[in-house]
């Protein structure tokens, strides 16, 4: 059964984004209602909810240049792309390149297909390629894109896509924390927030960077890490009939399948894209 939120599916900012993505009842299957985020960005965008907010930020920005750092499979290069595809702008898309997987990935590909000029970096430390990327972007006279899309834009948007059905417990697939904190602001204080770490690092700076940036002191959230790395997709598992992300939305729904299972609360799962 599917249902849609009262703005049903509306296509906004000149079509990169759908606001009102589908909430299903997987209940019966999976013990899960699951929220479509990963149908947030329609094509030729990527399924990526990250996305929310892209458009805001680049719209306000007086650049015409607009930098972005890829990392081994982020999306955040294609997604700066469409946005500057229909905004108009130049869009330097960065990425590391490894000696052992020379060139662009499908990621830079799809940027590349929307106009965005692809720019390979030795692979080295997120931090400091993003340094060397926003350095090559602001001597043009650009402006380079936080690090990890770490939006506050994207935070108010995913806010304004929660339900209103209560929910017991809420399963946020997670990689900065972004998209969970707009959860949690959007849901507050209530469910049990179990977030689900596409790969592993420390739970303060998690927790704490949570609670900074949804706004809500005292939610109830429980940090799973199951000792991935950042390249490593999915355990083998059960897959679910909708699209899950390998690295991080189907490593949450395969922990829940075995390990969280339960049928007799409600539970939603957001899936991310």
């Amino acid at each position: 059964m599917r249902i849609n939120l009262p703005r049903r599916g509306r296509i906004v900012a000149g079509g990169m984004l759908r606001v009102g993505t589908p909430l299903e009842d997987y209940r019966k299957e999976y013990g899960i209602w699951v929220k479509r985020e990963d149908l947030s960005c329609p094509p030729p965008g990527p399924p990526f909810s990250k996305t929310r907010g892209v458009y805001a930020r680049i719209l306000q920005r007086p650049e015409y240049i607009i930098g972005v750092l890829d990392t081994y499979h982020s999306q955040a290069g294609h997604a700066v792309a469409r946005a500057c595809q229909i905004l108009g702008k130049k869009c330097l898309n960065f990425y590391p390149e490894y000696k052992h997987e020379p060139g662009p990935r499908l990621p830079q590909l799809r940027a590349r297909s929307l106009g965005a000029e692809i720019i390979g970096l030795p692979a080295g430390r997120s931090c400091i390629l993003f340094h060397q990327a926003r350095k090559e972007t602001e001597k043009l006279g650009g402006y380079m894109m936080p690090n990890a899309l770490k939006l506050d834009e994207s935070i108010e948007e995913t806010s304004n896509e929660v339900p209103s059905i209560r929910f017991n417990q809420v399963i946020i697939p997670a990689s900065s924390g972004t998209i969970a904190a707009g959860v949690i602001r959007g849901l507050g204080v209530g469910p049990r927030y179990i977030v689900h770490l596409g790969y592993s690092r420390p739970h303060g700076e998690v927790l704490k960077y949570l609670e900074q940036k949804s706004k809500v002191r005292g939610a109830d959230i429980q940090i799973i890490d199951e000792g991935y790395s950042y390249k490593d997709k999915a355990k083998d598992g059960p897959t679910p009939p909708w699209p899950c992300n390998p690295y991080y939305d189907l490593k949450a729904f395969r922990w829940w399948i075995l390990n969280g299972f339960e049928t007799n609360a409600d539970n939603l799962f957001w899936n991310i894209g």
